[in-house]
């Protein structure tokens, strides 16, 4: 009898923490964070007159970066970049073959608006957010 007490107490225990890393594992699984899709507007301003739109851009990468790369597929164009460690972010040195400091104009964004203020790899992006590329003057 002290036996089957002792097999049966053994069972329980084997069996509660087997029940419970499996609701731990179940739990963390369901808890992971799945990057959610933004869906944005990207216009593309070239100072010369044209200017191209590309309206509810979808994206799981979202920033104004990750929009532009979603655009650049979209439109069949490229997108060059120069990532420099010194400021952890991606500096956007040519859309569609317009290069930075061609008649002293660079690629510069604004979201909404306003002028970027950090590199685009870091600037967040929202539902409906209105992000313009604009190939101008810096300054």
């Amino acid at each position: 009898m002290k036996q089957s007490y002792k097999l049966i107490l053994i069972l329980s225990i084997v069996l509660t923490i087997t029940v419970g890393t499996t609701v731990a594992i179940n739990t963390i699984t369901l808890n992971e964070k799945k990057p959610e899709e933004v869906t944005a507007t990207v216009s593309i301003y070239f100072g010369n007159g044209i200017l191209w739109t590309y309206k509810n851009i979808t994206t799981t990468n979202a920033t104004v970066f990750g929009l532009l790369m979603e655009a650049a597929s979209k439109g069949n164009f490229t997108v060059k970049s120069t990532y420099y460690s010194q400021y952890d972010s991606m500096l956007i040195d040519s859309i569609a073959s317009v290069k930075n400091g061609e008649n002293n104009s660079y690629w510069q964004y604004y979201i909404n608006g306003n002028y970027g203020t950090v590199g685009a790899d870091k600037q967040p992006v929202k539902n409906g957010d209105i992000i313009e590329w604009k190939f101008e003057e810096f300054g």
